[in-house]
């Protein structure tokens, strides 16, 4: 079966760390059920929904650039459906970033 050409590609701009970032949205994707394979330069991933299952690839671009290719989805999911998916799992991973972020820098008067 021949490989499909890409079906949806975004460039995410992350405002903090897209290496920490990324690292908190694989268990979103695992605790969905979904899997996420590889370093992050090409971090794998596959994502289940109600219509099946999207699969795809996360690059770091920048400093504050990512780039994520879909590679394989059902016809039935739109590639709007599919960036509304992973902007919420990249918009909880930032909030998640910086309140760790914050944490790490608060000393304990104690």
């Amino acid at each position: 079966m021949a490989k499909r050409p890409i079906q949806c590609t975004y460039n995410f701009k992350i405002p903090s760390d897209p290496t920490g970032v990324i690292e908190m949205v694989r268990p979103m994707i695992v605790a969905a059920g979904g899997t996420v394979t590889g370093e992050i330069a090409a971090t794998k991933f596959s994502v289940p929904t109600a219509l099946g299952r999207f699969d795809g690839v996360c690059r770091v671009l920048g400093p504050e650039q990512v780039n994520i290719a879909v590679t394989d989805k059902p016809d039935l999911i739109s590639c709007k459906v599919i960036r509304d998916q992973l902007t919420r799992y990249v918009t909880q991973a930032v909030v998640m970033y910086r309140q760790q972020e914050g944490s790490n820098g608060v000393s304990n008067n104690g």
